[in-house]
């Protein structure tokens, strides 16, 4: 079962940063999970919202600054002072981070207005830093999935989704998607039983509480994500 950092290992370290990837490294984790978003002169960085406010305070949209201006950040000092140093990275600096240690499931955020370009910049850095193997991409909109898969049918793509759906098969089968990412409440062992069947992997988010963990494991998920890599790990050992 895939051990999977929520925004790397972001109960213990500031989301997204490099201090909470490098925690999942030392907590034994396989994977992390994390954002892109496009910078206003088209890099790939890490982070989640689609504003600043939340993590650094400042009341700009991600998309109106540049990557020179956004490294200028402090994106630690939200979680805690001791964090104060870390700043936002890109994409590229995430696989050099993490390259031969852990997998990375890509999030690729809803209403890009540009996300044809975030998707050939996707293509570009992964081709580049010789990670396709290694990652899985996915996304609530699955319109961006079925795109990634026309133009690259080797890339693992899997379709996000918050609630209850009544046909998961036709949703992955629609998106051409290879799996699927449900949230852990979604989830029953007939479900599980179902996508396996029809050969689709499930990884699920986000899971915080060991009883949930416990279940999650018992029915046979393909991969737990959760903010405390502790919990998996742990669950996974016992």
């Amino acid at each position: 079962m895939l051990k999977i950092g929520h925004r790397g290992a972001s109960g213990v370290a500031p989301e997204n940063s490099k201090a909470a990837f490098l925690k999942a490294i030392e907590f034994g984790l396989d994977m992390v999970e994390l954002d892109i978003q496009l910078t206003k002169d088209n890099n790939l960085i890490v982070f989640h919202d689609y504003d600043l406010k939340r993590i650094t305070g400042l009341d700009r949209k991600v998309g109106e600054m540049t990557l020179a201006e956004l490294k200028k950040l402090d994106i630690g000092s939200c979680f805690s002072k001791e964090f104060s140093d870390e700043r936002i990275l890109t994409l590229a600096e995430v696989i050099d981070l993490l390259r031969g240690k852990l997998k990375i499931n890509i999030e690729i955020k809803i209403n890009q207005q540009k996300s044809d370009v975030i998707i050939e910049s996707l293509f570009d850095i992964l081709e580049e830093q010789e990670y396709e193997d290694d990652v899985i991409i996915s996304s609530f909109d699955h319109r961006i999935l079925k795109v990634i898969k026309r133009k690259k049918p080797s890339l693992k793509t899997a379709v996000l989704i918050g609630a209850i759906v009544m046909e998961p098969i036709r949703l992955i089968q629609e998106a051409s998607a290879d799996g699927i990412h449900p949230h852990y409440l979604t989830i029953s062992k007939e479900l599980v039983e179902e996508l396996k069947d029809y050969g689709y992997f499930i990884n699920t988010w986000t899971v915080n509480s060991k009883e949930e963990v416990d279940r999650l494991v018992e029915i046979g998920v393909d991969g737990i994500m959760s903010d405390y890599p502790m919990l998996i790990t742990k669950a996974v050992k016992r």
